[in-house]
C-alpha cells in the first residue's frame, strides 16, 4: 500500500486514515433511486466530517448509471452510484495560507467498484486536480 498520493497537481500528502464501507448498506430490499443517491451523498458528507475530525471535505463527484427497469418505478428513476463509499484524511507538513500554522489536511470522498487499496486509476487523476492548497484545514501543533 502506497501511502502518499499526488494532489493539486504536484503535492506529494500523506494517508492519515481511510474508512470504507459498502454505498448502500442497510438496503435490504428496492432498488437505489436518484433521490437516494442525493440523500446517501450529503450523509456521507457528515460522516466524513466526523471521521476526519473538520468540515474541509472534498467530494470526487460519483458517476450515477441508471438502472434498467421495466414500467415506472414508483419510488422514483433507479440509478446506482458505485459500491463502494471511501473516505480518506490526508495531510501534509506544509500550510499555504496561513504560514503561522505547522501542518494541513482534507477530508476527500469517492466512490469505486472495489475496496482500496488500490484506489482506480480514474479517482487517483481525480485527486490529482483537487486544489488542496486551496481547501485544506491549516492547524498548529
Amino acid at each position: 500500500m502506497n501511502k502518499h498520493l499526488i494532489i493539486d497537481s504536484d503535492l506529494e500528502v500523506r494517508i492519515y486514515s481511510i474508512q470504507q464501507k459498502h454505498t448502500y448498506e442497510g438496503l435490504l430490499e428496492g432498488l437505489p433511486t436518484k433521490e437516494m443517491n442525493r440523500k446517501h451523498i450529503q450523509y456521507f458528507k457528515q460522516e466524513a466530517e466526523r471521521f476526519c475530525g473538520m468540515s474541509h471535505i472534498h467530494l470526487i463527484e460519483p458517476i450515477e448509471t441508471p438502472i434498467h427497469y421495466d414500467g415506472k418505478y414508483p419510488f422514483g428513476e433507479p440509478a446506482q452510484l458505485p459500491s463502494i463509499i471511501c473516505i480518506l484524511k490526508v495531510g501534509c507538513h506544509s500550510s499555504f495560507r496561513d504560514l503561522e500554522k505547522d501542518y494541513s489536511c482534507l477530508g476527500i470522498i469517492f466512490f469505486q467498484n472495489h475496496f482500496a487499496f488500490p484506489i482506480d486509476s480514474e479517482i487517483l487523476e481525480k485527486i490529482k486536480q483537487i486544489p488542496y492548497r486551496q481547501l485544506c484545514a491549516e492547524f498548529e501543533y
